[in-house]
């Protein structure tokens, strides 16, 4: 047990009831100085080591779990609302996925740069930093939503136009995507004032935007779209002036509960003089997570238009899975997350037990789940394309490709749990070669696969890519135990 834990612990019992009361107030131990929230910190660590590994996964999983749930609900319902339009209104959001995920993977990338800085500044006690941090992220911010508006004004009909000829599809697809690209500093500035939230320990009221924002879109989604209460009828424009404005209420949300709660940040004007190490800094940290997550559009698009090439509905189909899918791989990606950190503490403490029950537990218990939900893809895939009003053309390609895609989701969810390792030790190059893995082999197995004609056949790339990209996974694991953790079981 490290000094300063041991230290925490004898100054507790030392004290015992007796502490003072004021929140900030230093407490004193034989020249020891600590405040309260040092003591909590150092006991919060203590916890990461010796809570039971199931409790602790379980405690820290599922606020994300529950806030990943609300995201993907905002986009399942957006999805089945605008199904309701017709095939092409469901092939054109699958066109506009790509546009969506550079949004929000500019954003993240970002997030998570300032979420880096402005907690490494904390620890440092360099309250200017910390303010420099935030300010400089809103720089960011608002320079890349200035890009963002001229792409929307000018690059959205030559975009789409590169992927069909169909002239309902393309209408509706620049419509949405100018909507989402000109007011993206809607979708920026949540990501920001979550990520701030996050950054100073308050991770649980991120919930908050987050639910705000998923209640306001679904509210919002049929009044706007098909004109209810006397507003006008807008189509498919009405789901992204929901999806907006239900980011704009969440950002400023988020804005009122830092204001209100977050006292280690300070919005000051020196804080937002540009600063050239600052922005370097997040943009090192940041760069590498936007452009894992930017892969994903670089996925879409590459996916849309083989599939295109195919059958005018099968990207409705691919958006349908997308949506569905998320739900089955939503507790790996809560348990990952989780998993990072109690991976990274227990490294960092030499506790190699800790660190493999945390994996191994992490990876059964999403097994238990992609099996139910493989189960549920297997054995009635009607139902869910039901759910988005599928026509005849739907269910004839989305049966078999639901059912063909199922096969992959245990080695989905497990190679999400691996990425998270990998992470957590801070293999960042190893999880981005497990990304790029992804886009390669899918994209090239369905070109290939395309070849035949079939648009059942091609949904065997999913399959495909996914058992290549966990023997990748399960190959830099290994590989990262042998260096890592048995080197820290010889040392300790």
């Amino acid at each position: 047990m490290h000094k300063k834990v041991k230290e925490a612990k004898l100054l507790k019992n030392f004290w015992g009831n007796h502490l003072p009361k004021e929140e900030n107030k230093a407490e004193t131990n034989g020249g020891k100085i600590m405040s309260k929230n040092a003591e909590a910190t150092v006991q919060q660590e203590n916890e990461m080591g010796t809570l039971p590994v199931g409790k602790l996964l379980r405690k820290m999983s599922l606020p994300l779990i529950f806030s990943m749930f609300v995201q993907v609900l905002y986009g399942l319902v957006d999805s089945m609302y605008v199904a309701q339009l017709g095939d092409s209104a469901l092939t054109a959001i699958s066109l506009c996925m790509p546009v969506q995920y550079l949004v929000l993977g500019v954003g993240i990338g970002i997030g998570v740069g300032v979420n880096s800085i402005l907690s490494k500044k904390l620890g440092e006690k360099d309250e200017q930093g910390v303010n420099r941090a935030a300010g400089n992220g809103f720089v960011l911010i608002w320079i890349v939503s200035v890009v963002f508006v001229v792409l929307g004004l000018f690059a959205m009909e030559p975009f789409y136009q590169l992927q069909t000829d169909i002239a309902e599809v393309l209408d509706m697809s620049i419509s949405y995507s100018r909507i989402i690209s000109i007011v993206s500093f809607a979708a920026l500035h949540q990501v920001i004032m979550e990520r701030l939230l996050s950054a100073t320990g308050k991770a649980n009221l991120t919930m908050i935007p987050m639910l705000t924002g998923a209640v306001v879109n679904i509210v919002l989604d049929p009044i706007m779209i098909f004109g209810w209460f006397g507003f006008p009828a807008l189509g498919i424009a009405g789901a992204a002036y929901a999806t907006v404005t239900a980011q704009a209420v969440a950002a400023l949300v988020g804005l009122f509960l830092n204001l209100k709660f977050n006292k280690e940040v300070r919005f000051t004007g020196a804080g937002f003089l540009p600063n050239s190490g600052i922005i370097a800094e997040i943009l090192k940290v940041g760069i590498p997570v936007a452009l894992s997550q930017c892969l994903i559009s670089v996925i879409a698009f590459g996916m849309n238009n083989i599939l295109l090439s195919l059958s005018a509905v099968a990207p409705g189909i691919y958006v349908i899975y997308i949506r569905l899918q998320s739900f089955v791989i939503m507790p790996s990606g809560g348990m990952s997350t989780a998993g990072i950190s109690i991976i990274a503490y227990n490294y960092g403490a030499g506790n190699k037990e800790r660190i493999i029950e945390t994996l191994k537990k992490s990876i059964v218990v999403n097994l238990i789940v992609a099996a139910v939900g493989m189960a549920v893809f297997l054995s009635v895939p009607e139902l869910l394309l039901a759910m988005f009003n599928a026509s005849d053309a739907v269910l004839e390609i989305g049966v078999p490709a639901l059912r063909i895609i199922a096969a992959s989701l245990l080695l989905t969810t497990t190679t999400q749990i691996l990425t998270g390792f990998l992470q957590a030790l801070g293999r960042g190059t190893d999880s981005f070669i497990i990304a790029i893995t992804q886009a390669i082999f899918l994209l090239l197995a369905a070109w290939l696969l395309s070849l035949t004609g079939s648009a059942v056949l091609v949904w065997l790339a999913f399959p495909i890519m996914e058992v290549l990209r966990f023997v990748i996974g399960v190959f830099l694991v290994k590989r990262t135990h042998q260096n890592q953790i048995m080197k820290l079981e010889a040392m300790a």
